[in-house]
C-alpha cells in the first residue's frame, strides 16, 4: 500500500502526511482471502477524503515476533522513509483499526514509532480520540 498524493513540500499540509495505523497479522492472511487489509485500505481512503487529506499511507504495527512475514510496511519503517525522501517536516499517526486505546495502541506510535521520528529529525503527532 504505497502513499497516496505524494507530492508536496514545504510547510503545507503534505509536508505532514497522515499514516493511518492498524495491528499487523501473518501476510498468509492475503493467502486465506481475508479481506482485512482491504478494509483497512478503504476505511483509511475514505477518511481521508472526508477530512480532506491529501496525503496518506496505510502502515502497519505491533507485528508479532514469529518467524513468518506480516504485513506490512511497518510504521516505523514508513516514518524513517519519510525522513529519507526528503519532503516532510512530520507525520501524523492515525490509529484507525482500533476500536478504543489500550496500551498497545498508544505505545507503538507514541513511543516506538516517536523514537523513530526524533532520530531522523521529525516531528511525530498521535491525534488523542
Amino acid at each position: 500500500m504505497g502513499a497516496r498524493n505524494a507530492s508536496g513540500a514545504g510547510a503545507g499540509p503534505n509536508s505532514y502526511p497522515v499514516l493511518f495505523t492498524a495491528h499487523s497479522l501473518p501476510e498468509r492472511i492475503r493467502q486465506s482471502g481475508d479481506t482485512y487489509p482491504a478494509q483497512l485500505e478503504e476505511s483509511a481512503q475514505l477518511v481521508a477524503a472526508a477530512a480532506g487529506v491529501d496525503r496518506w499511507q496505510v502502515a502497519w504495527q505491533s507485528a508479532g515476533r514469529t518467524p513468518e512475514a506480516w504485513l506490512g510496511p511497518d510504521v516505523r519503517e514508513v516514518v524513517r522513509q519519510l525522513a529519507d525522501a526528503g519532503d516532510v517536516r512530520g507525520v501524523v499517526v492515525c490509529p484507525i483499526g482500533f476500536v478504543t486505546d489500550h496500551l498497545e495502541v498508544l505505545y507503538e506510535p507514541r513511543y516506538r514509532a516517536a523514537a523513530v521520528a526524533a532520530d531522523v529529525g521529525l516531528t511525530l503527532t498521535v491525534p488523542h480520540r
